[in-house]
This record gives structure tokens, C-alpha cells and sequence, in this order.
């Protein structure tokens, strides 16, 4: 559908229209933080892996410094092998802490990051690595089988466990609301089922109360003070599944995904888990953590604010063109919708006069106006007309990189024929975007303009946002971003 058609669609991405239109935009917002849980699974949470990655640390230094003269490499390699193992998630507190599963990888790293140390040591560097991985990994192994027996033994004995919610009325969410009742070392109680829209599974009897639909996890969440909301994907609709998985964006929960037997896509072991062998996938919205939300707002400051300085003499000079060729009135300034559904005024470059307000904030630009001079076509085709939104991201009403934001009337129109469109309000709006890079702006199609926009949300990564910045350089360098 493009901008003009307005057609109703719904693509495998986007929400379905029963929860989309009932929500503001504001209720996809990220939460600022997680709920505070008990004290001691709070403590849990913060010692396990400080224990292991001192553990760790300690025994790598105590191994080449038995080879080494000095600290200098010791050191080094303690920090390399605490970094290789948070790398791989091996300080994550887990449903089911199982030093088998993390054995390997665990040995892997030590091995690596011990031949790596070995090579710097004088003397025989087979002996020197041979040391450091039998002490290595004898001190590793033994704190973390320990750590993880404590860990099982905790959640045991606690006297009360952590709220979930299972989404999902099926065989599976049955079986999985006895089997937390059974397991005590996963730590979790189900308080609740979600009724779902039926994918063929069937229904089986509940045996904790069904407590609403997908449209109602927001206010369950909140209302039951629930810690972990379990999807279980074969007995949601595939067509709602995403929608489901997008909400818990915005819920101060985690969310594990029970993967359908028919799942054949290798889910990383940072992310996956095991609730007594059913495998699961941990969804994880890095956005929602406060260090990657910190990073990604001052590299938007100090970025933003050193090219606001380096552009400003090519500022100058194309608000000089822009007052001699269509008199006063060099920025132009309007209305939009950014992080949460906020209005802000967004800053721009005056490319024509537009006959009143109301054409402003209504009518699509489109190619080919005849009131757009020679001076306008150029800052539109070469971009230079959106300079002035730098100053938007020093303000922190945008980013460098995120969703382009619209004008509220069409924002209004665009969540009614495109339910995915308020999810893509989640993350605060750029300059630039993953759907813009890829030549989806203006007169293009909205469904598939929020896909990708709501992909770069789902896959944020801080090296993502500098693979996009790159890309808007070459385009505007090269001229061919539309």
C-alpha cells in the first residue's frame, strides 16, 4: 500500500487490529525499568553472576601468574575469558542452571583465551597453557556447579515463588502449568492462563483460571505483579503471534517463548532455555535495557552535536539560498509524533510554502510539486533540507537512527490500515532508518515501511545504528536514497 492508497493489510510483522487500535502509542513505550522482585531473588540475580565471573577471573589470574613475572598478563587474560563468557551469556541466571549444557562452551573459551596467555609466557608455552587449563577449569567448573546447586536449592525452599502468565489454553500450556507446579527449581507458580485466538490446537481444561485475551496482558501484568509471561507459540495464531511478542516490549517482565515442534531455526545459547526439555528462546529487547538506551542517547548527543557544529557553515548557506529564493520564513516547523505517542516540533528547511496550516499538517508530499523551486528540489534530492533536525536530537526529541516520524493526522490514519504502525512508536524517531536506507520514503508503502522499521526495533544492536549512519552517508554522497 502506498502513502496515497490507504489500503487495509496486515503484514507478518504488525499487530493485530483488535489490539493495535484499542492501545495508545504510549502503551508500546518501553518500560524504565524491570519490577523489583523479592529481595532475595534480587540478590540472586546480582550475585550469581558476579560469583562466576570472580570465579572465573581469579583462577585464570592465579594460573599464568604462576608462569608470569608481572601482572600485565594475568590480567589481561582474566578480563578476556570474563569477557568471552558474558559474550556468550554464561553469567545469566537461568530457569534451569545445568553445568552440562554450559560446559562446552564454557571449556571452549578457557582453552582459547588460556592459549592466547600461554603464547606470551616464557618458557614451554604446552606446559604453560596445559597449567592453565587444568586450573582454569577445575576452579570453574566446581564454583559453578556449586553456584548452580545453590541457585536450585533457593528456588526450592523459597516461600513463595514468582508470579507467571501462560499464554496459550492448549496441551502444552496444560502440561506446562503442572510441570512448574512439580519443579520448584524453576522458581515460577502460574497464576493465570490467555486465552488466545484459536490455531487448531484445541482447548484443553484449565487448570489455573483463564484471566483474559492478548489484548489484556498489559493491565494482567500489572494487576498480578507477574515476573515471567510464557508464550506458548503453536497455540497462538501466527498472524498474532508477533503482536503478542511485541506487546511484552512494554511489560517490566521477561518472556520466554515455547518453540513449536516444528521449529527448525537454531536459537543462540545466550538466548535459549529449557523448562524440563521444552525448548524455549528467551526474547530479549535490548532497547528496553537502561545501558543500551544510555549508549545509544549519547552517542545521539555528542555525534549530533559535533555535526551541528561541522555543518554549519553548509547550514548557513542553504538558509541563505532558501530566503533569496522564497523570501522569509527559512525553517519550517511542524508537528509530529515521536517515543510513546508525544507530539514535538520537528525542524526543517522551508522547501515551499504550503497554502495554510491544515495543508501542512493533511496533505502527503509528493514528487513533482510545481511550487518546489530549483533551490528546494536540490535540498530535497541531496537531503540537506533535514540538517536543521540535528538540533531535534540534541533536544532529545529524536535519535540519530530510529523510525521517521509522521504528522499526527497521518500517524491517526496509518494505525487504522496498518495495526504494526504504533509499534514502530516504541523506540524514540531518527533523522535516518533502517526502512530509509533501503529507499522507503515518501510516496512508498506504509505497510512495508513499518515492517522494517519495527525489525530494526526487534534487532537493535548499537552497531546497527552505525552500519544505518554509514549507509545515509553514502546515499546523500551518492545521491541515490530517493
Amino acid at each position: 500500500m502506498s502513502a496515497q492508497g490507504l489500503s487495509p493489510a496486515i503484514d507478518s510483522g504488525a499487530a493485530p487490529a483488535d489490539i493495535a487500535r484499542g492501545r495508545s502509542a504510549a502503551a508500546f513505550a518501553p518500560v524504565v525499568a524491570r519490577r523489583r522482585g523479592p529481595v532475595g531473588a534480587r540478590l540472586l540475580a546480582v550475585l550469581y553472576p558476579v560469583c562466576l565471573a570472580v570465579a572465573d577471573g581469579s583462577a585464570m589470574v592465579v594460573a599464568v601468574h604462576r608462569s608470569a613475572a608481572g601482572w600485565a598478563v594475568p590480567g589481561a587474560a582474566a578480563a578476556a575469558v570474563v569477557a568471552c563468557n558474558a559474550a556468550g551469556g554464561l553469567y545469566r541466571t537461568r530457569r534451569n542452571p545445568s553445568l552440562l549444557a554450559e560446559a562446552p562452551a564454557l571449556l571452549a573459551r578457557t582453552l582459547l583465551v588460556g592459549a592466547l596467555a600461554a603464547v606470551l609466557l616464557p618458557g614451554v608455552a604446552a606446559v604453560a597453557w596445559l597449567w592453565i587449563a587444568v586450573v582454569t577449569v577445575s576452579v570453574s567448573f566446581g564454583v559453578r556447579a556449586f553456584a548452580n546447586a545453590a541457585v536450585r536449592t533457593y528456588r526450592c525452599r523459597r516461600s513463595r515463588a514468582r508470579p507467571a502468565l501462560i499464554v496459550g489454553t492448549g496441551g502444552t500450556a496444560a502440561h506446562l502449568v503442572d510441570l512448574l507446579g512439580e519443579r520448584g527449581e524453576f522458581g515460577l507458580a502460574a497464576v493465570g492462563q490467555v486465552a488466545v485466538p484459536d490455531p487448531g490446537t484445541g482447548t484443553c481444561g484449565a487448570v489455573v483460571p483463564v484471566l483474559g485475551e492478548t489484548s489484556d496482558l498489559p493491565a494482567l501484568v500489572e494487576e498480578y505483579g507477574i515476573d515471567t509471561l510464557i508464550v506458548v507459540a503453536e497455540e497462538v495464531d501466527p498472524g498474532h503471534l508477533d503482536a503478542v511478542l511485541r506487546i511484552s516490549f512494554g511489560l517490566p517482565c521477561e518472556t520466554l517463548l515455547v518453540q513449536p515442534p516444528s521449529h527448525v531455526v537454531p536459537v543462540a545459547p545466550a538466548r535459549r532455555e529449557y523448562l524440563a526439555g521444552l525448548p524455549c528462546a528467551r526474547v530479549d529487547w535490548r532497547l528496553r535495557e537502561p545501558a543500551a538506551r544510555y549508549a545509544k542517547r549519547l552517542l545521539d548527543l555528542v555525534a549530533a552535536s559535533l555535526l551541528l557544529v561541522a555543518v554549519s557553515p553548509a547550514l548557513a548557506l542553504c538558509a541563505l539560498a532558501v530566503r533569496l529564493e522564497g523570501g522569509p520564513g527559512v525553517l519550517f516547523r511542524q508537528r509530529r509524533i515521536g517515543l510513546g505517542g508525544e507530539e514535538f516540533v520537528l525542524l526543517k528547511l522551508r522547501t515551499l510554502k504550503p497554502a495554510d496550516e491544515q495543508e501542512a499538517d493533511t496533505r502527503w508530499t509528493v514528487k513533482g510539486d510545481d511550487r518546489v523551486g530549483r533551490v528546494g528540489r536540490f535540498l530535497r534530492a541531496t537531503s540537506l533540507d533535514e540538517l536543521p533536525q540535528l538540533w531535534n536530537v540534541v533536544r532529545g526529541d529524536m535519535s540519530l537512527v530510529g523510525p521517521r516520524p509522521e504528522r499526527p493526522h497521518f500517524v491517526e490514519q496509518f494505525s487504522r490500515s496498518c495495526p504494526g504502525y504504533l509499534l514502530r512508536h516504541r523506540v524514540p524517531v531518527g533523522m535516518t532508518g533502517w526502512a530509509q536506507v533501503h529507499g522507503f520514503r515518501g510516496d512508498t508503502s506504509i505497510e512495508l515501511r513499518a515492517r522494517l522499521d519495527n525489525h530494526y526495533i526487534d534487532h537493535w544492536s548499537f552497531a546497527g545504528d552505525l552500519k544505518i549512519l554509514l549507509l545515509t552517508v553514502r546515499a546523500m554522497l551518492c545521491r541515490d536514497a530517493g
